[in-house]
């Protein structure tokens, strides 16, 4: 997996005068049809399951649309802007919807698992890993940080992160904690963080993985272990898997 650059707050802020963030599709992920009871949305670029009463929507976020997610006067933490407005994904952006259509309760977890045709696993980046994050900034300073979420291997009912550490950096302007918190609390606001459902309810978010290697084409994406229960009794797990082709230029 090619080493990623963590970005810096100042960039996620055009500091330029007249110079307005100008997001681009370059890259783009599509759903792939061809497993069973799939329904792909072909304007949405969505894609559903349902099992077992339960349904589960993804939709992979372009540049376009994670730009879009906050508002003017909020920080975007998926993405960094540079001095002329150039926008960097900094993640691959799934947003996650859950429906339990027909039980007393379901629980998910707010772990998802992406992996390419290589066979390299990405886990999805808890809220925990944002926070951690933002809790170690500090103005006008720069900071190497190691971040302990990459999904290594393990078991679905048992992850395994291992740590690893890079030269990943990041910096703060003065006055950057006000940049901080906005950021936090973004991620906050959108990251998918699991829980219980009960009947005719749901629970939607983002999956945040980190970015994906532009080579990477075929892709697979399992949501593990959906556990639905009968009155107080766990009745069956199921996992839903998901299937997306990576595609490098313009969208159609």
């Amino acid at each position: 997996m090619r080493s990623l650059e963590i970005f810096c707050l100042v960039g996620l802020i055009c500091v330029f005068v007249g110079c307005g963030a100008k997001p681009e599709i370059d890259i783009y992920i599509e759903p792939v049809a061809g497993r069973e009871g799939i329904e792909i949305n072909q304007k949405l670029g969505s894609v559903a399951i349902e099992q077992n009463g339960v349904a589960i929507m993804i939709e992979p976020l372009d540049e376009v649309e994670v730009y879009e997610l906050v508002a003017e006067d909020e920080i975007n933490p998926y993405l960094r802007i540079g001095r002329w407005g150039r926008v960097d994904p900094l993640y691959t952006v799934f947003e996650i919807r859950v429906k339990n259509l027909d039980h007393p309760r379901v629980a998910i977890d707010n772990m998802a698992i992406l992996i390419d045709e290589d066979g390299t696993q990405y886990g999805s980046l808890p809220y925990d890993y944002f926070k951690d994050l933002y809790k170690n900034a500090r103005t006008t300073n720069v900071y190497r940080y190691a971040y302990p979420y990459r999904y290594q291997y393990g078991r679905f009912n048992n992850p395994y992160y291992d740590p690893y550490y890079d030269n990943r950096m990041y910096r703060t302007t003065s006055g950057g904690s006000q940049e901080v918190q906005s950021a936090q609390m973004v991620a906050r606001e959108t990251v998918f963080d699991g829980g219980k459902i009960f009947r005719n309810g749901q629970r939607s978010g983002l999956l945040v993985f980190d970015l994906l290697d532009r080579d990477a084409k075929d892709l697979k994406l399992i949501v593990p272990e959906v556990m639905i229960f009968d009155q107080d009794r766990l009745k069956t797990k199921i996992d839903f898997a998901f299937d997306f082709r990576q595609i490098i230029g313009e969208r159609k």
